[in-house]
Parts: C-alpha cells; sequence; structure tokens
C-alpha cells in the first residue's frame, strides 16, 4: 500500500518533475537540458544551411546548362527556317523544270512538230537551272 499523499501536496505529476529535476542535479541538469534544447535550433540552422549551399551549387551548373540550350535551340531554329526555305525555292524550280519538259514533249509529240518549231522552242526556254545556281 502506498501512503497517502496529503492533500496540501499538489498533483503527483509535479511531485515527480520535482524528483527529475533534483536527480539532475538542480540547476546544473536544468541548465543541460536547456542547452541541448538550444543546440537542437542550432543544429536545425546549420542543416538547413548545408542544404542550401548544396542546392546551390547543384543550381549553377544546370542554369548554364540551360542557357546552353537556349543558345543552341536559337541556332537550330535558325538552321530549320534556313532549310525550309532552301526546300521551297527547291520546290518551286522542280516545279517549273517540270513543266518546261511537259511542254517540250507535247511539242515533240504533236502530229505536225517540225525540227525548226521544237528548236525554236528549246531555244526561247528561259534556262531555270541559271535561276538555282545564282539565285
Amino acid at each position: 500500500m502506498t501512503p497517502p499523499v496529503p492533500p496540501d501536496s499538489g498533483p503527483p505529476w509535479i511531485q515527480i518533475l520535482l524528483s527529475a529535476i533534483g536527480i539532475l542535479g538542480g540547476g546544473g541538469g536544468v541548465a543541460s537540458v536547456a542547452a541541448v534544447l538550444l543546440q537542437r535550433r542550432r543544429f536545425r540552422a546549420d542543416a538547413a544551411d548545408v542544404l542550401t549551399d548544396t542546392a546551390l551549387t547543384l543550381v549553377q551548373p544546370l542554369k548554364v546548362r540551360v542557357a546552353e540550350l537556349e543558345a543552341e535551340t536559337i541556332v537550330a531554329r535558325q538552321q530549320v527556317e534556313k532549310a525550309s526555305r532552301e526546300v521551297s525555292e527547291l520546290r518551286t524550280a522542280v516545279g517549273e523544270a517540270t513543266m518546261m519538259i511537259r511542254r517540250w514533249r507535247m511539242a515533240i509529240l504533236a502530229p505536225n512538230a517540225t525540227i525548226g518549231q521544237i528548236r525554236s522552242l528549246v531555244s526561247d526556254t528561259r534556262p531555270w537551272y541559271d535561276d538555282i545556281h545564282h539565285g
């Protein structure tokens, strides 16, 4: 049986707390507990600093690489535009050459075609290939 608690002593958890403080050595133990609690905050701040520094060292090379890739993208877009213009010009030249060949073929296959008419048609035709090489 436990001895009865006198009515003026307060709740039992206060007695346990006071006993723990007494075991820790009075003020010195409380001071050490307070120091540990304060050091936890400093440890957290130090950990946050380390994480921030690490993140910055990882982000900086990524920023440089992104800038390089953006520059490469600009050059690639310019090359695509130039190639697109060249393809368009070549399609036009091929279309003109195809039409000229069809006209010549029709003139050659005409039932009343003469060598003089064909020579005249060919000599009057504008040289489309000069446009490709000089244009």
